[in-house]
This record gives C-alpha cells, sequence and structure tokens, in this order.
C-alpha cells in the first residue's frame, strides 16, 4: 500500500520562498526609483527602511490573499454545548503589518522632506 504525504512539498515551499524574494526585490527596486536623489549620508538609512517597507508590503500583501480565501470568523465548539465565534486571527497579524508599513512609510517621508524625489 503507498504511503500518504501528509507534509507540504518542500519543493513548492521554496518555489514560493523565490516567488516572494522576487517580489521584495522589485518594489525594492521601485522604491529606489523614487528616493534616488538622496544624499550619501542619508542612504543607508533610506536603504534600511525601503528593505523593511518592501518586507512588509509583501507580507501585507500575501496576508490579505490569505483573508480572503479564509473566512473571516470561525464558530469554535467547546464541548457540546458551547460554541462561540471568533475572529481569523490573521486579521489581526494584517493590521499590524499595515500600521508597521504606514509607519516605515512615514519614515521615510520624513526623512527625505527636504530632498527632491525623481
Amino acid at each position: 500500500m503507498p504511503s500518504k504525504k501528509t507534509a507540504k512539498d518542500p519543493k513548492k515551499k521554496v518555489k514560493t520562498e523565490n516567488e516572494k524574494e522576487k517580489r521584495i526585490k522589485k518594489e525594492i527596486t521601485l522604491l529606489k526609483k523614487i528616493y534616488c536623489n538622496i544624499p550619501k549620508e542619508k542612504m543607508q538609512k533610506i536603504q534600511e527602511l525601503i528593505n523593511r517597507a518592501s518586507f512588509l508590503l509583501i507580507m501585507a500583501q500575501d496576508m490579505e490573499i490569505e483573508i480572503l480565501k479564509e473566512k473571516d470568523f470561525t464558530v469554535v465548539t467547546v464541548n457540546a454545548s458551547q460554541s462561540f465565534t471568533k475572529p481569523n486571527p490573521l486579521l489581526k497579524e494584517y493590521r499590524e503589518t499595515i500600521k508597521s508599513y504606514q509607519a516605515v512609510l512615514k519614515q521615510l517621508n520624513d526623512l527625505t522632506k527636504d530632498e527632491v524625489t525623481c
């Protein structure tokens, strides 16, 4: 009798991680085009913020896809007589990720408000 595979295919996970890295790099490239006329003394900090913003955006986009696939709320049954509705835990993480992304963009804009962007 052939055994069933219960674990996820590791090749698929690697492919997904590579795709995610490509999407992050693409977002980094887009943000670098916006913040291209930055003095060298600010550029290291700007680069860190660009990397962070890109990562957070891709994370938020992936979470959004998962949230749309799943239900917003689930019914949890405790014992046979008790059940209650519980929000999808990914919703809270999504909100926190979006808040972090917005904070990083605000830092980027505050650091570069006196600079001319491309």
